[in-house]
């Protein structure tokens, strides 16, 4: 089981609905990836099935520690490349994730609140991009230019990665993406200057998650690692929460400018007043208690 585009090149026959298994030709291999793209298209992971009829200790291998087969097993690995080629392909499976109700508003408000979100995956290019239109990061008829693999962006020069991530202020998706695209990503993004969020719950995002600015780790499915490498842990893995987060700290940062802003214009006055009176050497405007008593009826 695995990537249909993976497990397609590692076989040569194909089971038909009618059980009878013929040569997978160019026809059928086109007939399966119509299908792949039609289910992915839908928004759903798509995984590839096939067999293999092994014989000798292979073949009636139980998985026990002390069956014959380990021996081979163990002594030589590249015996796994020769077992996973010349399979026969059964079939594909789609599996769907749906996004929660909640994520699509949460997208809308932060595009409103100037926050840029990207997509990074390692889902077919289809799936992600059927699901970032669903929930928003993307518009429907989106440019060829909003969505790559990571590989395809990664063969573009640095100075055409830079060009990529800082056109407009719109979502981008990146799928089959790999590790190190992820912290790679971070490093550019960081570069032009961006304050970078980066939300991620395995083993494998972990480096990502410690170069970014902020590295948010997911609470229940997240981890150790991942916990570990990140600044915050999200209690109930939900996107919604961040947004509600950010909301709430810039709510306290302009409560904070507001309150400075009006103890420096209360407060003005009396400091003037204060430094002129002593700076020209004559008595005092405002004596302490009187300087209390505007305090008090101000505040």
């Amino acid at each position: 089981k695995g990537a249909p585009e993976g497990l397609l090149t590692r076989c040569d026959k194909i089971l038909l609905a009618n059980g009878k298994v013929v040569n997978l030709d160019q026809s059928s291999m086109d007939a399966v990836l119509m299908q792949q793209h039609r289910m992915s298209g839908r928004a759903l992971r798509v995984l590839a099935l096939a067999y293999k009829d092994l014989s000798g200790d292979l073949g009636s291998y139980d998985g026990t520690s002390t069956h014959a087969a380990n021996k081979i097993l163990s002594q030589d690995h590249s015996v796994f490349v020769t077992i996973e080629s010349g399979l026969t392909f059964v079939g594909l499976v789609g599996i769907i994730d749906p996004p929660r109700a909640e994520i699509a508003p949460s997208v809308e408000i932060c595009k409103v609140a100037g926050i840029r979100i990207m997509m990074i995956t390692g889902d077919n290019k289809l799936t992600a991009e059927a699901i970032a239109v669903e929930v928003g990061i993307l518009n429907k008829g989106f440019d060829t230019e909003s969505s790559f693999t990571g590989a395809d962006f990664f063969r573009h020069s640095e100075a055409d990665q830079m060009k990529i991530l800082s056109k407009g202020n719109g979502g981008l998706v990146f799928s089959r993406t790999e590790p190190k695209h992820k912290q790679q990503l971070v490093k550019l993004l960081k570069s032009q200057g961006h304050v970078v969020a980066m939300t991620g719950d395995g083993v494998n995002d972990a480096p990502a998650l410690k170069q970014a600015d902020i590295g948010i780790a997911m609470g229940l499915t997240g981890t150790e690692v991942a916990k570990e490498a990140s600044d915050m842990i999200l209690a109930d893995d939900n996107f919604a929460t961040i947004v509600l987060a950010i909301e709430e700290g810039r709510s306290i940062y302009n409560n904070m400018q507001a309150f400075i802003r009006y103890l420096i214009s209360s407060n003005i006055g009396e400091v003037a007043a204060i430094f002129f009176t002593a700076a020209l050497g004559i008595p005092e405007g405002l004596i302490p208690v009187q300087l209390l008593w505007v305090n008090l009826v101000t505040d």
